[in-house]
């Protein structure tokens, strides 16, 4: 019997990385013996089922058509998959067979219509839906940047039976990008999340090149580089700064955001914006916007204040052991990235699959500990690895590579490794518009794992724990 690959890649090819299965060999892909390939992302719309999986470092995507409103689910063979499923009813109406949870994803019942998306959305039901009998920690006290709120039973104390709800953040953005030419786009998908103004912009742009057969230059790509380091140390200090001020650690945090603010005012002193909004373009550089200088101006500010970051991680670090831990199992078995992934013992950092990545600068790869003190030590080393990235680029900005132009196909899948993971998109174009869009967000890969990290936590560690993983509720619900 064929693995899953081998069956994958008998498919149709429809572009670089998709192919198009029959059911009889969707079917036969999910059973298939030997290693599941790790889940990136599943969705599915009217017409058909979708997966992107990981093949080595590389995009494998497979779809199956939707008949009669009904698909195999994906999540018979990959767990992960069950959020797209879900989101997929709620908004298409098609029904996952087989599927590990039915339950509403985004549908909170004060949507107008139902299944609205779909050719024929049936009308709404009456009124929100009551939380649960429970305690509930609602969203405005969990300290992330969007509505995600948690409901558990007490037991002794500690929280069982964790019950995450992100359906508030549903936003329609996907929705919104349909028919629109991708310049017209790129506007909305650079504020998708505020942990995310390069990482979302860049995947989606490298996607899009991608189904157009474009490749940027080596000094567009070393651009995009440093600025999408930027990004990582902004966003890193931002995350160990809320989680060390949820433990009392108010020195180390003021230190963090002291850090992060000289960071930003080098941002304005270049003549860009602090957060680094809008500089991702299709046609090279945004105007006003000089990369060396920029770079120059954030090492110069960042480094020495390296040593008393590293001191104060040994100083209060400890306050976070053993709270909001990850088994290697869970992370492996759920494809979690980012921070979070490392610290947990999966090793994937899309940079290192990058054409003219300088990887001798990569130094750090997180331990298998999985708590908030490994994601917070990370974060700190990953700090330290992109200055010294951002050097390295310095010293050969715009170094070539013989890396070949994709064929056109109107078809792309484009991926970035932002702060808080890796940021997927895939894009269909059709006469030069946004046909169809899918976008993952490193949140969503956490979702099913988070009743096991919350579990058996006081109520006041739920909230350090969700902030130690840097969750995004608003990338989540697109």
């Amino acid at each position: 019997m064929r693995e899953m690959s081998s069956l994958i890649h008998s498919g149709e090819r429809v572009s670089l990385f998709h192919y198009h299965l029959d059911a009889d060999l969707w079917r036969t892909m999910l059973a298939a013996p030997g290693a599941t390939l790790p889940l990136v992302s599943a969705w599915a719309d009217s017409s058909r089922i979708y997966v992107l999986l990981l093949e080595g470092n590389r995009p494998l995507m497979a779809s199956c058509a939707v008949e009669d409103g009904r698909y195999l689910a994906p999540s018979s063979r990959f767990p992960a998959a069950e959020w797209g499923e879900r989101v997929a009813y709620d908004l298409y109406g098609v029904e996952g067979m087989g599927a590990r949870d039915d339950s509403s994803a985004v549908d909170e019942g004060g949507w107008d219509a139902t299944w609205p998306l779909s050719e024929r959305p049936g009308p709404g039901l009456p009124g929100l839906k009551p939380l649960a009998d429970r305690p509930f920690l609602r969203p405005e006290r969990t300290g992330l940047c969007g509505p995600l709120g948690l409901s558990f039973d007490i037991c002794d104390g500690r929280a069982e039976g964790i019950s995450v709800s992100a359906g508030f953040a549903h936003r329609g953005v996907l929705s919104q990008l349909i028919g629109k030419s991708p310049e017209e786009g790129l506007r909305l998908v650079s504020r998708v999340t505020a942990g995310g103004f390069v990482a979302h912009p860049l995947a989606f742009v490298r996607a899009v090149e991608q189904a157009r057969g474009e490749l940027p230059g080596p000094g567009i790509r070393d651009t995009r580089f440093l600025l999408l380091e930027i990004e990582r140390i902004s966003v890193h200090l931002h995350d160990i700064a809320v989680t060390m001020r949820s433990v009392e650690a108010e020195m180390f945090a003021s230190h963090c955001d002291h850090a992060r603010e000289a960071v930003a005012q080098a941002c304005a002193r270049a003549g860009v914006s602090r957060r680094l909004t809008d500089l991702v373009t299709f046609t090279g550089l945004k105007d006003g916007l000089e990369p060396v200088p920029l770079a120059q101006a954030v090492c110069d500010v960042m480094e020495p204040r390296m040593l008393a970051l590293a001191e104060m991680q040994r100083t209060f670090g400890a306050r976070l052991r053993k709270i909001g831990a990850l088994s290697v199992e869970a992370v492996r078995e759920y494809a979690v990235g980012g921070v979070t992934g490392r610290a947990g013992g999966r090793s994937l950092d899309l940079r290192r699959r990058e054409a003219g990545m300088r990887l001798d600068a990569l130094r750090a790869t997180g331990d298998s500990a999985g708590d908030a003190q490994a994601r917070n030590a990370l974060r700190l080393a990953e700090i330290r690895d992109s200055l010294a990235l951002m050097r390295r680029i310095l010293a050969s900005i715009g170094m070539d590579d013989d890396e070949p132009a994709p064929q056109s196909l109107e078809e792309g899948i484009g991926a970035a490794e932002g702060p808080r993971g890796d940021v997927w998109y895939w894009v269909q174009l059709k006469d030069g518009l946004i046909k169809a869009i899918q976008v993952r967000d490193p949140s969503a890969s956490l979702l099913p794992v988070l009743g096991e990290a919350l579990d058996g936590l006081t109520p006041d560690q739920l909230v350090t724990a969700l902030r130690s993983f840097g969750l995004a509720p608003s990338g989540i619900a697109l």
